[in-house]
């Protein structure tokens, strides 16, 4: 059972998964994640974290050619009130 398919609650499911897996994990990872509650592509996850990026949440960088890692930005970790 998915929830509802609203980029906020997705937006925030990244938030949350990042957080609690030591603020840095793989594209990869997230995505079988977020799989399990949202009905979600993989180039949609993309278009997430460009959002969050954007806003100064997170970093994406590559490690390798296809493998993307996601950090909490501090200034991620400061609005979220927590320390990785």
């Amino acid at each position: 059972m998915s929830l509802i398919h609203s980029p906020a609650n997705i937006l925030a499911k990244i938030l949350e998964v990042l957080a609690e897996n030591s603020c840095v994990m793989r594209d990869s990872e997230l995505y079988n994640i977020l799989l399990k509650e949202f009905d979600i592509s993989f180039s949609d996850l993309i278009k997430y974290l460009m959002i969050l990026e954007i806003r100064g949440f997170i970093n994406v960088s590559s490690s390798r050619e296809s493998v993307r890692i996601i950090r909490l930005s501090d200034y991620g970790k400061e609005q979220l009130r927590i320390r990785c």
